[in-house]
């Protein structure tokens, strides 16, 4: 992906924030709050306090990754798909909540084993999985759901060949992360959404790039002419 197309997604995913910001700072307002909350140390040796943190942690989830799933339809519609409150429980719906916590434990796994052999396969990795849940609300939504494996298999595929352009793409947000620390803390009510929004973007160019079906099903352990054999 070169860096003209690279600066066109992020162009875009800016455009998109800046029209509707009111709306998007509504829709990132709880993922960010928990987000924030989640990275303040606390006594973990008090049971009430661990208790607390980790249902944080369970909101966060709930709530990013809705987002993460509102803001594909958003992109797509070109405008915002609903009210932004109600939105926050997006992946709660029975069509995806299932999918996501086996896909996010999977996954989990995967990269576990990977970065037990070595650090870097496990970086790799996670680029490589990075799109499973995009794929499997793709499929869900038209009504061929994907299997769990199948999910995390077509996303190595779709990233194949774009796992730098990704790294790269992360890496262009350095210096907003430098500006979130300089205005300690308040920019992230606009480099999240940003970020988000961009990674988002990302996903929707690489399906027109490669012509990507996500509903597509995998024989035999190939999909697309995948012939390859590694575990997930």
């Amino acid at each position: 992906m070169q860096t003209v197309r690279r600066a066109e997604i992020k162009a875009e995913a800016k455009g998109f924030l800046m029209k509707f910001y009111v709306y998007n700072l509504q829709l990132f307002l709880i993922p960010i709050l928990t987000m924030i909350l989640m990275s303040v140390s606390t006594d973990t040796n008090r049971w009430g306090v661990a208790l607390v943190g980790f249902l944080i942690s369970v909101v966060n989830f709930i709530t990013t990754n809705s987002m993460q799933y509102v803001t594909l339809d958003n992109l797509r519609a070109g405008q915002p798909t609903g009210a932004p409150i109600s939105q926050q429980m997006e992946m709660t719906k029975k069509k995806y909540f299932f999918g996501v916590l086996m896909i996010s434990l999977l996954s989990y796994i995967y990269l576990l084993l990977w970065t037990l052999l070595l650090v870097i396969p496990g970086i790799i990795k996670s680029f490589s999985y990075s799109q499973a849940l995009n794929l499997y609300k793709d499929s869900v939504d038209a009504g061929q759901p994907l299997g769990y494996n199948e999910a995390i298999t077509k996303s190595r595929e779709l990233m194949n060949g774009h796992k730098i352009d990704m790294l790269v793409l992360y890496l262009s947000f350095f210096f907003w992360g430098l500006f979130v620390i300089v205005t300690l803390g308040l920019a992230i009510f606009f480099v999240y959404p940003y970020y988000t929004i961009t990674v988002q973007n990302f996903y929707l160019y690489l399906l027109r790039e490669k012509n990507f079906e996500p509903t597509a099903r995998i024989v035999d352990g190939q999909i697309l002419g995948d012939d390859t054999n590694e575990f997930e």
